[in-house]
């Protein structure tokens, strides 16, 4: 194991990976991830991966529009399925002040 690093990741969730995906992307080279187990087996294992717009705020929007554009590229990149699949949604309107 290395004893110095630009960067150090601690975590291999899904902040973490995509963390050190996003800082090899731009090119650097000098940065380790520490997991204890396996990739995603903590906390990440258990979530839905869902992509939800429940806040419509203006943020959170480009967030998800950015995590759909790289899921799409991800796959195209790696040749692998990531499992995204792109689907709808219906909200309805429980009371007149929702509507």
């Amino acid at each position: 194991m290395k004893s110095h690093a630009r960067v150090v990741v601690i975590g291999g969730g899904v902040v973490g990976v995509s963390t050190l995906y996003h800082l090899a992307k731009k090119g650097w080279s000098d940065v380790v991830l520490v997991e204890r187990k396996e990739l995603t087996s903590g906390s990440t294992w258990h979530a839905a991966g869902l992509l939800p717009l429940f806040n419509m705020s203006y943020s959170v929007g480009q967030i998800h529009k950015y995590s759909v554009k790289f899921y799409q590229e991800l796959q195209e990149e790696t040749g692998m399925n990531v499992g995204f699949r792109n689907v709808s949604n219906i909200r309805l309107a429980s009371n007149q002040d929702r509507m």
